[in-house]
């Protein structure tokens, strides 16, 4: 067995500072490595952020006063606890946690998995309750240069795009007019219960018409729950170029029409439902319709449940910063470096037991004069 000998303390000492250093090396160094999709997702991020920025400041041209308490942030994307086109109490915490523009990176990564790609035409279906939400999805069908038809259920749960005067049509007209997106709802119907309106005042009912006219939006008015399902149905196809066929079908939230019910809505899962056409479902909404027709339904109903699923950080006191966070890069110890530092030390440590082994013969050869004598 090799011992030291006295002659390596030096050695050893030599050999722990280099050690000391080598790990100081490679405890600092990183990598940083992007996620998939990783400029799709940062371009999403930073447009949704320009959509924010763009209805801010035309919320405060237009002179539409900012809720202190429930939009800290002002961005204009909370609205009033109740109103004319209010149909029920929402959640206030998703519609304030999804005022963030990485949310847009979700939706951009979601969409790709699917295999969508520039040109791919998807149908698209939404009601104003949840702005953020809906700009998140905006800026990733703008970015990846999707085909979308689009039909909004155009009244709101509380805090939602519940302004009679500021509604979600109103809001995407402004985003159009700024070049900011090339698209926009084809067709609007009223929301509510049974997608008619049931239980607004008649002052809401002519607030939704009228927004629907001075955005020059179709209208879907039938005289059943059924026939709007129908009817939106037949929309879909309608607004579908011949020849081509929906890669995906995209919901968000409840609205009656594309769930069915809360019921049902309470049973469709998160994300990609791919067994929705082999479910039951009573009454059916468009997203069973669509299914049973082949096209994949892509269902986000809780943005919270996203931004904690992604790991995003959640707006508090200032907003996040447009692609910044792990689902866009992540840091982690740089491995090639760390390799090298260990081949650096193992060396040494070779190099210290080659030449103390050397040494200890040589001074072994050494003959001492008084011995012979």
């Amino acid at each position: 067995m090799y011992r030291p000998s006295l002659k390596s303390g030096w050695s050893l000492i030599i050999l722990f500072a280099l050690s000391v250093i080598l790990f100081v090396i490679a405890h600092s160094s990183y990598v940083t490595i992007e996620a998939d999709f990783h400029q799709s997702k940062v371009d999403a991020a930073r447009l949704m952020a320009a959509f924010m920025d763009s209805l801010r400041a035309e919320q405060q041209e237009l002179g539409i006063p900012f809720d202190p308490i429930n939009d800290p942030l002002q961005t204009g994307l909370i609205g009033a606890a109740r109103t004319t086109i209010t149909t029920d109490r929402g959640l206030l915490s998703e519609k304030q946690a999804a005022l963030n523009p990485n949310l847009a990176a979700v939706f951009v990564e979601e969409l790709s998995k699917q295999g969508l790609k520039a040109g791919d035409h998807v149908a698209v279906a939404f009601t104003g309750s949840n702005p953020g939400a809906n700009l998140a999805l905006y800026a990733a069908l703008q970015v990846m240069k999707l085909e979308p038809a689009i039909i909004v259920a155009l009244s709101s749960a509380s805090y939602g795009a519940n302004r009679e005067e500021y509604t979600w049509l109103d809001m995407e007209a402004i985003l159009r007019q700024k070049g900011l997106i090339d698209f926009g709802c084809q067709y609007a119907s009223l929301g509510g219960k049974d997608d008619l309106g049931i239980g607004l005042s008649d002052n809401g009912i002519t607030a939704l018409f009228d927004a629907m006219s001075r955005n020059g939006t179709s209208q879907i008015i039938g005289a059943t729950f059924a026939e709007n399902v129908q009817t939106r149905a037949e929309a879909y196809k309608q607004l579908l170029p011949q020849g081509k066929r929906y890669k995906l079908f995209i919901n968000i939230g409840r609205g009656l029409a594309n769930v069915g019910s809360i019921p049902n809505a309470n049973q469709i899962r998160e994300g990609l439902n791919p067994k929705l056409a082999e479910e039951q479902f009573d009454p059916e909404g468009v997203m069973m319709v669509m299914a049973k027709e082949g096209v994949p339904v892509f269902s986000m109903q809780h943005p919270r449940r996203w931004i904690r699923r992604y790991k995003l950080e959640e707006p508090s006191g200032q907003m996040p910063e447009p692609g910044v966070g792990p689902a866009f890069s992540v840091k982690k110890h740089n491995v090639t470096v760390a390799a090298i530092c260990l081949a650096i030390l193992l060396a040494a440590i070779v190099a210290v037991i080659i030449f103390d082994r050397h040494d200890r013969h040589f001074m072994a050869n050494i003959v001492d004069p008084d011995e012979e004598l």
